[in-house]
């Protein structure tokens, strides 16, 4: 019989333990808490799978009247002396809106008056030079068949002249042969027949003399021949250089009155927007003194938009629309469609010009939209929008899912892999 080593009563002591059985604790409302979590990580899922999120391009312009705003500048510098219109104003084309004077008065007094004195009376004198050119024109035609009539009649009487001393000169030789002959038959002396013969010389002088005033007659009568067909013409070109020399005064006229006072007039049907001067306020050349609208003119929102942006803007798109003067927080936002959008990109310095904004550095593209209204409610009263009211836009441009936005950076690197 073997006996051990420790008592029963040890042994039985280290077998007892200080911990006892584990046992789990799950709380009452533990399955509220896992219900919960589900709910959200199902929501979750739902959200990423069903939401969707809509990409936006932003830009700035402003409202702006579809025919355009019309700027009224003076061609020169002056005072303005007559202001014709007010703001709201309805005018019709050629209606005047003001006058504008660029009159300098010195010590002579107002020089451009005087001017427009002195080529009035210049005028004046030509208009009575060119309305007696017809009488003058008769009276030298008249005066001319006259000294025709009369260089005429004295060509006839020169010419029975002649006949005459054609005739004394033949009888002059025939009384000259009978005397050569009594003077062979002894009967005359020497000293009658040199006096004969005197006599027939100073008969042909006589003659020759009487030729020679007819040639010179019927000169006179060839140029006064030549004087009669180029009268008419003469006139005319008489008549063409004062009348060039009236439309010279009246240009010098116009010149002068354009220097001295101009009247700026409506171009076309509209309504004046805005007056940006006053009577007598000193105006530079260029400078825009009156904007005027169309009449019944719809407004559209006319905004420049980044090469960068533009490529998924076309016509048709939906836009939302915050203007600056109507806060979207207290007022809403407003809605239009892309109507246009230009075909061409505009340099930076186009872009300037355009808007004023000298800090472009990129090409822009224009885009027009139309407004789904052209008023907007304000505390309880619809306000008509009015030209010129800057703007931001919000250009719907791409609407996904949200798990297709997740997912983007994986379908990419996809069609790469593919392609």
């Amino acid at each position: 019989m073997s006996e051990s080593l420790f008592r029963k009563e040890a042994l039985e002591s280290n077998r007892t333990k200080m911990i006892g059985s584990v046992a789990l604790y799950c709380p009452p409302y533990r399955w509220l808490v896992i219900s919960i979590v589900a709910l959200i990580t199902v929501s979750i899922a739902l959200f990423f799978v069903f939401g969707s999120y809509t990409k936006r391009e932003t830009a700035v312009g402003e409202l702006l009247p579809v025919g355009g705003v019309l700027t009224v500048s003076p061609p020169v510098s002056g005072t303005v002396v007559n202001l014709s219109v007010t703001e709201g104003e309805s005018v019709h084309k050629g209606q005047p809106l003001m006058e504008i004077s660029s009159e300098v008065a010195t010590s002579l007094g107002r020089t451009r008056h005087m001017v427009a004195d002195q080529l009035e009376m210049q005028r004046s004198r030509l208009q009575a030079d060119l309305a007696a050119l017809d009488t003058l024109n008769k009276e030298a035609i008249l005066g001319l068949k006259e000294r025709l009539v009369l260089l005429q009649s004295q060509l006839k009487q020169t010419e029975m002249q002649r006949k005459q001393r054609i005739r004394q000169i033949e009888l002059a030789r025939v009384q000259l042969d009978k005397i050569q002959q009594m003077q062979k038959e002894g009967y005359a002396s020497n000293t009658q027949v040199e006096q004969q013969e005197t006599n027939l010389l100073d008969t042909d002088t006589r003659l020759q003399e009487t030729t020679r005033q007819q040639l010179d007659l019927q000169q006179q009568i060839a140029q006064t021949y030549q004087q009669l067909r180029e009268q008419p013409l003469n006139a005319l070109n008489q008549r063409h250089d004062m009348q060039s020399k009236l439309s010279n005064i009246d240009q010098q006229l116009a010149e002068n009155e354009s220097r001295r006072s101009v009247v700026l007039q409506a171009p076309q049907d509209s309504v004046v927007g805005a007056v940006l001067t006053k009577q007598g306020q000193i105006v530079n050349a260029g400078q825009s003194v009156v904007s005027l609208l169309p009449e019944n003119g719809k407004l559209q929102a006319r905004m420049m938009v980044s090469s960068r942006s533009i490529g998924f803007i076309q016509a048709g798109q939906r836009v939302v629309l915050r203007y600056q003067a109507y806060p979207y927080q207290k007022f809403g936002q407003q809605y239009g469609r892309v109507a246009e959008v230009s075909r061409t990109a505009l340099s930076p310095q186009e872009v300037a010009t355009l808007t004023g904004n000298n800090e472009v550095r990129e090409q822009h593209y224009r885009v027009v939209v139309e407004l789904d209204k052209q008023d907007i409610l304000v505390y309880g009263k619809t306000e008509h929008l009015k030209p010129g009211i800057a703007l931001e836009a919000d250009f719907l441009i791409d609407n996904r899912r949200l798990i297709e936005w997740v997912l983007e950076p994986l379908y990419a690197l996809g069609r790469r892999s593919a392609s």
